[in-house]
């Protein structure tokens, strides 16, 4: 379970003035992260969607103050605080979506992967740094005991379809993308393991979920503090409806994401873990997770430090 910190700086109850009056510009990246900012640009029509694919994309809009917040996983999140780009993390929204996907049902456990190859989307990024971690925590050799493949999400998924691989670690939409292509190829496949739960099993980490994805605000992007409070709160409620009408926003969110499918989008909601909370509920719960990573990955990773108070907004 997560365990964020309620305090009363973010809480829900916070008066919240006419969305209206501030048009919000947002870097957004395909993912859950951006189902309730798809709503949210539905409803209210002033949250402009601004999408970002690659770090140097993100990296530019952050520096030249294009928007005013973005979604964005936490370890970049942090790695851009750490270079000074004069960001915080408004909230974390997503824990923990990643998947083992097969078409087989050897595989159970960890353990069970060794001997196997195993396709995960970039070198050297959050996905392969979280598996590596878990597979050394569980005394197995990342680099002996199996065989770790690089693909594009996209590629994995459709090389899982085609047989051409038997394991690939998916997130979300990715998996239920993935499930459902293969449905339509006469095909089950299956998330045989729940890197959540695996993560969950550690040491000091028991029942916990990682911190996955977040959004961050950009400082002096010409927000004031009742302007970033109105979006949270709207962003957590609209989480909230989601969560429980997963099948009506999956158009909405194709809508204005066009490359994340209506039924994918509907599918992805019971493993999206889509569960919005304040940063600064959650100083503790990013803390312990990047905490534990760093004990297999450089810190250097994420920028050189650890997060101060300064990263998490109040």
């Amino acid at each position: 379970m997560v365990a964020c910190t309620k305090q009363s700086a973010s809480n829900m109850e916070e008066k919240v003035e006419d969305f209206k009056e501030f048009n919000y510009k947002v870097g957004s990246a395909p993912g859950p992260v951006t189902y309730p900012l798809a709503v949210m640009s539905e409803k209210t029509g002033n949250v402009e969607l601004i999408p970002w694919q690659n770090g140097e994309q993100l990296t530019a809009m952050i520096v030249s103050k294009d928007v005013n917040l973005c979604s964005t996983p936490i370890h970049n999140a942090l790695l851009t605080y750490n270079k000074n780009m004069d960001t915080q993390l408004l909230m974390v929204t997503v824990w923990g979506m990643l998947y083992v996907m097969s078409t087989e049902d050897d595989v159970v456990s960890l353990t069970d992967l060794k001997g196997k190859e195993v396709v995960v989307s970039g070198q050297g990024g959050i996905h392969d740094h979280i598996f590596r971690h878990l597979l050394i925590k569980n005394d197995i050799d990342p680099d002996e005991d199996l065989t770790i493949t690089y693909l594009g999400m996209t590629e994995a998924s459709q090389h899982l379809v085609s047989g051409q691989i038997k394991y690939a670690i998916l997130n979300e939409p990715q998996s239920s993308i993935a499930s459902l292509n293969a449905k339509k190829a006469n095909k089950e496949l299956k998330r045989v393991l729940d890197l959540t739960e695996e993560w969950g099993k550690l040491p000091n980490q028991e029942n916990k979920k990682f911190p996955m994805a977040g959004i961050v605000v950009i400082k002096d992007s010409g927000m004031t503090d009742e302007d970033i409070v109105n979006f949270r709160t709207i962003y957590i409620k609209e989480s909230d409806y989601i969560n429980q009408n997963g099948g009506e926003i999956g158009p909405i969110v194709e809508k204005h994401v066009a490359t994340m499918k209506a039924e994918a989008v509907a599918q992805s909601i019971q493993y999206a873990r889509l569960d919005p909370r304040p940063a600064a509920e959650c100083k503790a719960d990013v803390m312990s997770f990047l905490e534990e990573l760093t004990t297999t990955v450089d810190i250097n990773v994420f920028g050189g430090k650890m997060p101060d108070d300064g990263f998490f907004y109040e």
